[in-house]
């Protein structure tokens, strides 16, 4: 049987679960004393598209810093 349609939802469209991701985001990064706010994660993520995971690389091995990702997700 197909499915009589397929729904993609980017974030905003339905439901808005930005807020929830960077809170989430921020308390991981507090666990290893990185302070993360709002107007660093929007221009990082949003604007750049970027992870800001990506600002642990020179505090951190990478081992550690794809560790505290999974975490997260």
């Amino acid at each position: 049987m197909r499915p009589a349609a397929i729904l993609w939802d980017n974030d905003g469209v339905l439901v808005d679960t930005e807020i929830v991701y960077f809170e989430v985001t921020r308390g991981v990064l507090a666990e290893v004393e990185f302070e993360l706010n709002q107007e660093v994660f929007v221009d990082y993520s949003l604007r750049r598209g970027r992870s800001v995971f990506e600002l642990l690389a020179e505090r951190m091995p990478t081992a550690e810093v794809e560790a505290l990702r999974q975490r997260r997700n």
